[in-house]
């Protein structure tokens, strides 16, 4: 597809200087604008001269994110912060929201982690929370503990702040750590599901097991198909030598994910157990 002209930004600024605002679109581009046709309009500018899409920059993006083109949105955003930012710096821009999106949408999560924590950092009171998402979703747990503790400078005593960092703390093995965490953001925020998950997980590291199954509860109330709080709870009934309900809990989890090898092994000493004459479960 056709390159961002350098010259773009220059003509750009020169008549929102001179003017205070953008030449108006060429009739094609504002019949397709007014029409809504974004998938039309993205085309539209593709075949436009350069110093048109300069000069109409965010309705260029506006009209790439609506019609999904992810791949193209993060190429140009991308090319858009390298030139606007070229003289000012780094700054909050409706291009640099879109880019985080894109390399959302394009699976590339780690990429979108840092976009959203930079966005945080300029301002944006989203951008610490999305990039808590980002991170999770590209199981980076030194980076959801970096975004966290980002997100709570910025607020805090945050409930979901504190949950992500309790959650970070938990798969980094910090469970000492994560425990007091968790509890204090489901004090303030009872239903966070995830928060009761890594709690239960907390606990059943420590051998507590009733009170394990409690937080377990607690999640798979709020949010019954968590593969993994179906499969905590599931460790905690077995230890608890309630194995019909372990097995049914792993059982669950598998229907989920099907598949999975250490679903598949717990699943089998479950139903071992639950099958097994009642003086011998003792």
């Amino acid at each position: 597809m056709p390159a961002l002209c350098l010259a773009a930004v220059p003509i750009l600024m020169t008549q929102i200087q001179s003017q205070g605002l953008a030449p108006s679109l060429p009739p094609q581009a504002e019949a397709l604008f007014k029409a809504k046709d974004w998938p039309g309009l993205a085309d539209w500018f593709e075949t436009a001269p350069p110093a048109t899409r300069g000069a109409h920059y965010e309705l260029w993006i506006q009209s790439l994110n609506r019609s999904h083109r992810w791949a193209r949105l993060a190429e140009v955003c991308e090319a858009l912060q390298s030139l606007l930012e070229a003289k000012s710096g780094p700054r909050l821009g409706t291009y640099r929201l879109y880019r985080a999106q894109a390399l959302s949408q394009l699976g590339r999560h780690a990429e979108a982690a840092l976009a959203h924590a930079e966005n945080g950092r300029l301002g944006n009171p989203d951008g610490f929370p999305n990039a808590c998402v980002e991170a999770r979703l590209a199981q980076d747990w030194n980076a959801l503990l970096s975004c966290a503790e980002a997100w709570l400078q910025q607020a805090p005593g945050d409930a979901a702040g504190l949950a992500s960092k309790g959650e970070a703390l938990a798969r980094l093995d910090r469970l000492g750590e994560a425990e007091p965490i968790l509890r204090v953001a489901l004090a303030k925020d009872p239903s966070i599901a995830s928060a009761w998950n890594n709690l239960g997980r907390c606990l059943n590291e420590k051998q507590a097991w009733t009170e394990a199954n409690e937080a377990l509860d607690h999640a798979l109330t709020l949010e019954p198909n968590q593969v993994e709080a179906l499969f905590n709870r599931g460790r905690a009934r077995f230890e608890l030598k309630r194995y019909a309900d372990s097995r049914d809990d792993f059982r669950a989890a598998l229907a989920l994910q099907p598949g999975d090898p250490v679903l598949t092994e717990n699943l089998k000493q479950a139903e071992r157990y639950a099958a097994l004459p009642a003086a011998k479960k003792r």
